[in-house]
């Protein structure tokens, strides 16, 4: 089944949050930095506290800034300059893989060529490479498109989302 879409400024902001998600051994990793300057702030020398609080306080204030205000402004920006992704696309399933067309050119990806993938509630992205995907928004079930045997493929051949 072959459905059509837009992706929509929403859409591509929602994708860039997806896309910038920490894996969770990042955010681990972040937590025991974090956690060792407490560590710090609390039982280290007068000169060590200050750099400590200090420390806590900019990097709590540099990563929500940067999610919530300059990512989300930047990923506006770039689609606002992307005149092909305004363009209409099509998803259609097939045995081996996904098909996408566009009004630019068309391209399948075998399943066993899709690097990763990940999901969230309105979105499925498809990464054939580290930092390129391909999205499908999950608004294309409303026209047939079954979103399940997407997904189930990616889960087979794939693996888990990441």
């Amino acid at each position: 089944m072959k459905a059509t879409y837009r992706i929509s400024e929403q859409d591509y902001v929602n994708a860039m949050k997806l896309f910038a998600r920490l894996r969770p051994h990042l955010v681990i990793l972040y937590l025991v930095g974090a956690l060792a300057l407490v560590v710090l702030a609390t039982f280290g020398s007068p000169a060590l506290r200050g750099g400590a609080i200090g420390g806590l306080i900019g990097g709590f204030s540099v990563a929500l800034v940067g999610r919530y205000i300059i990512s989300p402004l930047l990923a506006r920006r770039h689609y606002r300059k992307y005149k092909a992704i305004h363009e209409e696309f099509t998803v259609e399933l097939i045995d081996d893989g996904v098909r996408f067309t566009s009004p630019n050119g068309d391209g399948k990806i075998t399943w066993d060529k899709v690097y990763k993938w990940r999901q969230n509630e309105d979105l499925v992205l498809i990464y054939p490479m580290p930092r390129m995907f391909h999205m499908i928004p999950k608004s294309v079930a409303i026209q047939g498109f079954d979103l399940q045997a997407l997904t189930d493929g990616l889960l087979q051949y794939v693996g888990k989302s990441s």
